[in-house]
């Protein structure tokens, strides 16, 4: 008689071919995007018809203090206040989108002042380092997690409030004129696609584990009743 074969070891529940796939292509999108974007920025530095539009649109209030504090999300505190918070919600869903929580916006970040920044060298007021925003990519990277690790009856919401604090993070930088509004578009793209392309990427073992279970399994049975290990 052939002893049970042990369960199957399972990944992390939110791993699905569909949604790790949408991941994938959405999150290369958006930092493909952000990557053309800043090629572009290095030989056409000067503002564009975006950037004037998007002045016409917000005009400066070097003191708005809505502004002030909503950048305030996008600060050192701030996102490591994030983080923590982020990663303790993963952990009661996926571990694997717990690490994620926690790599993807400091990584972003750093990226973006390290090397991104100093490569591209667009400058605004004469400081070199405008594109993309740090802080657009940081709050965008922190919003875009919270809506991966929310509850799926409650990601509608999250969704939607996230999206109104990208728009509103992107706002407060070009209002105070720290940022040109294409620097802002560039950190949200990278932030969110930061986020999306490596939960992707992180969760994509899983999922051809996954597919490839089925096949594995019948042989696998095969070798056991035949006494292999």
């Amino acid at each position: 008689m052939d002893s049970p074969s042990p369960p199957r070891i399972r990944g992390p529940r939110a791993a699905g071919p569909r949604g790790t796939a949408a991941e994938l292509v959405l999150g290369t999108g958006l930092l493909a995007l952000a990557g053309l974007a800043g090629l572009f920025f290095v030989r056409r530095p000067w503002p564009n018809h975006v950037d004037a539009s998007g002045y016409r649109l917000l005009p400066a209030e070097y003191g708005a203090r809505w502004a002030h504090d909503l950048t305030q999300v996008g600060s050192l505190s701030g996102v490591l206040i994030g983080v923590v918070v982020l990663v303790v919600v993963a952990l009661t869903q996926d571990w694997v989108r717990a690490v994620v929580c926690a790599v993807a916006p400091i990584g972003a970040v750093l990226v973006v002042d390290q090397v991104a920044k100093p490569l591209i060298g667009r400058q605004i007021d004469g400081v070199v380092g405008s594109y993309p925003s740090g802080t657009v990519t940081a709050v965008s990277a922190l919003a875009a997690a919270a809506v991966l690790v929310t509850p799926r009856v409650f990601r509608a919401v999250t969704a939607v409030l996230a999206a109104a604090l990208v728009v509103g993070i992107c706002a407060a930088v070009v209002v105070l004129r720290w940022h040109y509004p294409t620097d802002a578009l560039g950190g949200a793209c990278v932030g969110i696609g930061s986020v999306l392309f490596l939960d992707g990427l992180a969760h994509l073992p899983w999922v051809v584990g996954e597919r490839l279970g089925p096949l594995r399994g019948p042989h696998h049975r095969e070798q056991r009743s035949a006494g292999w290990t």
